[in-house]
């Protein structure tokens, strides 16, 4: 079963105007509620383990499409123009949440995600043109091939890291659902010693069928 993400207080694709020189941005993919729920669930159990892992607030959760880093305030505008155009004819599509994985291995894991399988690879596509045309705003190239997937935790020391990944392992196959990608967002990151709050400052919308 598919289910389709409706946003409780979408943005109806006007930019929220913020203030201040620069701003840390990234265009992402937000996860409806449902599977948010089971990534979370997945995350209870992890904890389990009792490893030292920085874990992802449930809220947070997201595909991250490109990071673009620091920008000044005043390329917003253009940041959106290319988000447009990367994604202009894109039509709604599927995305299958399941599996899990730790990067970059798991005898030295650093990072623990669950898996996006993007079949027709439409993110990809996206993604690379994000990718080639933000160089015109001064953002990195990434060389790295991009690979969709959803942070769960950051590890920060060795510390049961053993018995976090049998935790991990056992959710091998796990399928948390199928979700319909209806919008692409521009998101600003600001980084508190909380932990990071996240605002959404631009809703692209895909084409309907």
């Amino acid at each position: 079963m598919c289910i389709p993400f409706h946003p409780v207080n979408p943005v109806n694709n006007k930019t929220l105007k913020i203030s201040g020189m620069k701003v840390r941005l990234f265009v992402a993919v937000e996860i409806p509620e449902e599977i948010r729920k089971k990534l979370g669930e997945f995350q209870d159990e992890l904890k389990k383990a009792n490893a030292d892992v920085g874990w992802v607030a449930p809220e947070n959760l997201h595909i991250t499409l490109k990071f673009i880093g620091s920008l000044d305030e005043e390329k917003i505008d253009e940041v959106v123009r290319i988000i447009k155009d990367s994604a202009a004819g894109t039509k709604l599509f599927d995305l299958n949440y399941m599996g899990v994985g730790a990067f970059p291995t798991e005898k030295n894991p650093r990072i623990v995600y669950a898996d996006v399988i993007d079949s027709d690879g439409i993110l990809t596509k996206i993604h690379e043109k994000l990718n080639n045309q933000l160089v015109a705003l001064g953002v990195k190239h990434e060389d790295r091939k991009f690979e969709a997937h959803l942070t769960v935790g950051r590890i920060k020391t060795r510390k049961n890291v053993k018995r976090l990944m049998e935790i991990l392992n056992s959710y091998n196959g796990f399928h948390f659902g199928l979700a319909q990608v209806t919008r692409i967002v521009l998101m600003k990151s600001d980084l508190l010693q909380k932990g990071p709050i996240y605002t959404k400052l631009h809703t692209i919308d895909l084409v309907s069928l």
